[in-house]
C-alpha cells in the first residue's frame, strides 16, 4: 500500500504553510469578539438600569412604609389616611405616571398589622423593566421587587401641647380655613398618630394648654395647693360662690385664669440666668420658694385710659357722657362687669361687684374724671359714702380711699348701650372657625372675658375621645382676641409636666419603672405682642402682667422694651426646661410667624426641632412628624 505522502507529495508543506499564515484572520476574530463585547456592554447597561430601578423602588417602599406607619391610626378615605399616605409617598419617590424609567406593571401593596402590641406597616412593591441588550440572551424583561417594614414602638410618654388661642388665629389661610380650624385638624392628626388606631393607650400621658395673654390653670392649682391663688373679694371668695354660685352658673365668678407669678423688672439678656425674684420663669409654683407669693386671679377690669384721664383731657371731654372718653366699644367688656342684679348691696350702696376689691379701684380711675365740681355732681359715678350720695372731691383722696363708692346706675350709656343682664358664659366650640365675632363669639362678657378654657393635665390611660373632644370643644372656645404672651403658655406647660410631685399621674400596672420620655409641643402663629393702643385708646390692654401703665416688666413703657422683656422671659423659661433632670424635648411649630428675634429664640429653645409652616398642609405635616418621632417610628426591614 502506498503511503499518503506518496499519494499527495505536496500536501504536508502546503498545510504547514497555511497554519503559519495569519493574513486575513483579524476580521473573523474581531467579529467573534465584537459579539461578545456588545453583549457584555449591553448587559452592563441593562444591569445599571436594573440597579437604579431597584434602588429607587426601595426608596419608594421605605418612604411609603414610614408614611403609612405615621398614619397607622387613620383608616378613613381622606388624603391623610394610611393607604393614601402610602400611595402618595411611594409616587413621590417612584412615579407611576409617567412610569419611572419606562417601568410597567408597577404594584404597591401595603399591609397593616398589630404584632405583639407593636404596630407594623409592611409595603411590598414590584415593577417590570424591559431589557434592551439582554434580549440577545433571551431576557426580554425583569421584574424588580422591594419590601420595607416600619414599626412604631411606643415607650412611656408624657407630652404637653401648647395651643395658640390668640386673636390672629381667626385669620384665614390660603385654603379658606381659619388658622384655628387648621390647628384643630393638625392636633387631631397628632393624637391619631400617638394612639395608632387604638382607643386607649395606657403608656401615654397627654395634656393641653390653650393660651393667649393668660392661661387657665388656677383651679387645677388650687385642687392640689390650697392658698396658691389669692382671694379677691367680689370675685373668687366663698362669699360669692355661696351667694351667687360659681362659674359658669355665675359668669362674674372666677373661671380659673391666673396672673403672672411674682417677678422683677428688666431681666438680663443672658438666657441661662434666672434672676432672684423672677418666679415667672421657673418650675417653682406660686406660694413656694419663700418670697414667691400666691398668684393673683386674672380678670378683665374696666378699661383704663390714663392719657385721657389726665389733665390733658378737657373738661368738656370728661363731662360728655356720650363722647369717646366713656364710650367702651362693643368688642370690649360691657357693663355686665359692674353688676350682679338690679338691687343695691352692701353698706356703701350701689352694686356689690362694682364696689368689690376686684373692681373698685379700676372704676375709680375710669370715672373720676366726671367729678368736676359739686355743682355738676348729677353725672358723677364716684360718690361720697358718708354722707351717702354726696359729692366726692377727688382732691381730698385717691383710689385707695374708703370714703367713696361706685354708683353703677350713673355709669354713662348704661341704659342705652349696655345690657342690663349678663348673657350665658358658655363654651363655644365654634370659636374662631370664621373671622366673624357675631357668629362665633362667646357671649356674656364678664370679668372672665377672653379667659381660655381650663388646661388639661397629663394623665395616663385616658381614652382617645377625651383628647378629641377637648380639641373640638376647648381649644379656642372663645372668640380669639387679645395679644400674645408666649411664655405664659410655655411656663405652665412646663410646670404641669415636670411637677409630677404636685400634679400626680399614677402609672397603670404593667408599665416599666424607666423614666418616661417627655416633650412639650409649642404651637404659635405670632410673635410676643401686647399692643399698647387698642381701639384707639392708650393703655386699654390688660394682660398676664396687668395694665401697661403698671410697668410690671420694665421701668420703661416703650413697647419695644416691653416686647424684649417678654422675649427674655421666654428664653429663660426654655433654658430652665433644658436644665431639668429628664428634660422634656421642646418642639416648636410656628405658623406664619417670621420675626427674626423670635425665630432666634425658637432655635435656641428647640435646636433642630423648630417647624416653620405657612399653610394648613404644612402645619398638619409638622404635627404628624413630631408625633411620629415621639412614638419612635423606624424601619425594621
Amino acid at each position: 500500500m502506498r503511503s499518503h505522502s506518496r499519494l499527495f507529495p505536496s500536501l504536508r508543506p502546503r498545510l504547514a504553510a497555511l497554519v503559519r499564515d495569519r493574513r486575513g484572520s483579524t476580521i473573523g476574530i474581531m467579529a467573534a469578539g465584537l459579539i461578545v463585547g456588545i453583549g457584555s456592554l449591553g448587559s452592563a447597561i441593562d444591569a445599571g438600569r436594573m440597579y437604579i430601578v431597584k434602588s429607587q423602588l426601595q426608596a419608594g417602599v421605605d418612604a411609603a412604609a414610614l408614611a403609612g406607619a405615621r398614619a397607622f391610626g387613620v383608616t378613613d378615605t381622606s388624603p391623610n389616611s394610611r393607604t393614601k399616605q402610602v400611595d402618595s409617598y411611594f409616587d413621590g419617590n417612584f412615579p407611576r405616571s409617567p412610569a419611572y424609567m419606562g417601568t410597567t406593571n408597577v404594584t404597591v401593596t401595603p399591609t397593616f398589622a398589630v404584632v405583639n402590641g407593636v404596630n407594623v406597616t409592611t409595603v411590598n412593591a414590584a415593577a417590570t423593566l424591559d431589557m434592551s441588550f439582554m434580549r440577545l440572551f433571551g431576557f426580554s424583561s425583569v421584574t424588580m421587587r422591594a419590601v420595607a417594614k416600619a414599626e412604631l414602638q411606643p415607650r412611656t410618654l408624657e407630652v404637653m401641647v401648647v395651643m395658640d388661642n390668640t386673636g390672629s388665629m381667626k385669620d384665614y389661610l390660603s385654603n379658606g380655613k381659619t388658622r384655628i380650624t387648621a390647628l384643630k385638624e393638625a392636633a387631631n392628626s397628632f393624637v391619631d398618630i400617638l394612639f395608632q388606631g387604638g382607643t386607649q393607650r395606657k403608656d401615654l400621658a397627654l395634656g393641653f394648654v390653650p393660651y393667649d395673654i393668660t392661661v387657665n390653670v388656677g383651679n387645677l392649682l388650687l385642687a392640689r395647693r390650697s392658698g396658691a391663688v389669692a382671694q379677691v373679694q367680689g370675685f373668687n371668695t366663698a362669699t360669692e360662690a355661696s351667694s351667687y354660685g360659681s362659674w359658669p352658673t355665675n359668669p362674674y365668678y372666677w373661671k380659673g385664669c391666673v396672673m403672672n407669678d411674682t417677678t422683677v423688672r428688666d431681666l438680663s439678656a443672658d438666657r441661662t440666668v434666672s434672676e432672684p425674684g423672677a418666679w415667672d420663669v421657673t418650675r417653682t409654683l406660686p406660694g413656694e420658694g419663700g418670697n414667691n407669693k400666691p398668684v393673683m386671679p386674672y380678670f378683665i377690669p374696666p378699661m383704663y385710659v390714663p392719657a385721657l384721664a389726665s389733665s390733658a383731657a378737657t373738661a368738656a371731654q370728661k363731662a360728655n357722657k356720650a363722647g369717646d372718653f366713656y364710650n367702651i366699644y362693643s368688642s370690649e367688656p360691657s357693663n355686665n362687669l359692674y353688676r350682679l342684679d338690679t338691687t343695691s348691696y352692701g353698706d356703701a350702696g350701689g352694686d356689690y361687684l362694682a364696689n368689690s376689691a376686684a373692681y373698685r379701684s379700676w372704676l375709680y380711675d375710669y370715672y373720676i374724671g366726671l367729678n368736676d365740681g359739686g355743682a355738676t355732681s348729677d353725672d358723677d359715678v364716684i360718690r361720697l359714702a358718708n354722707p351717702k350720695g354726696g359729692y366726692y372731691d377727688p382732691t381730698t383722696g385717691d383710689r385707695a380711699s374708703t370714703n367713696w363708692y361706685v354708683d353703677w346706675k350713673r355709669i354713662p350709656n348704661y341704659y342705652t348701650k349696655w345690657a342690663s343682664t349678663p348673657g350665658t358664659s358658655k363654651v363655644n366650640p365654634n370659636g374662631g372657625i370664621t373671622d366673624n365675632g357675631s357668629q362665633n363669639t362667646t357671649p356674656g362678657k364678664s370679668p372672665n372675658w377672653q379667659c381660655p378654657e381650663e388646661a388639661m393635665l397629663p394623665l395616663y390611660n385616658r381614652p382617645k375621645t377625651d383628647y378629641t373632644n377637648y380639641i373640638r370643644d376647648s381649644n379656642a372656645a372663645i372668640y380669639p382676641a387679645n395679644g400674645t404672651i408666649h411664655h405664659a403658655g410655655l411656663l405652665w406647660a412646663y410646670r404641669l409636666l415636670v411637677r409630677d410631685d404636685v400634679f400626680l399621674r399614677p402609672r397603670p400596672l404593667g408599665l416599666t419603672a424607666e423614666k418616661p420620655r417627655r416633650a412639650i409641643v409649642f404651637m404659635t402663629d405670632g410673635i410676643n405682642e401686647v399692643g399698647q393702643n387698642q381701639n384707639g385708646y392708650i393703655d386699654r390692654t390688660f394682660t398676664w402682667y396687668g395694665r401697661w401703665s403698671d410697668k410690671t416688666l420694665s421701668t420703661s413703657d416703650d413697647p419695644n422694651v416691653v416686647k424684649t422683656q417678654m422675649l427674655r422671659r421666654f428664653a429663660k423659661t426654655c433654658a430652665n426646661i433644658q436644665r431639668e433632670d429628664n428634660a422634656p424635648q421642646v418642639y416648636i411649630i410656628a405658623l406664619v410667624a417670621n420675626s427674626a428675634d423670635i425665630s432666634s429664640a425658637f432655635d435656641a429653645c428647640a435646636p433642630g426641632r423648630v417647624y416653620r409652616t405657612t399653610n394648613a398642609t404644612q402645619l398638619n405635616a409638622a404635627f404628624q412628624n413630631v408625633a411620629a418621632e415621639l412614638v419612635d417610628l423606624h424601619l425594621t426591614q
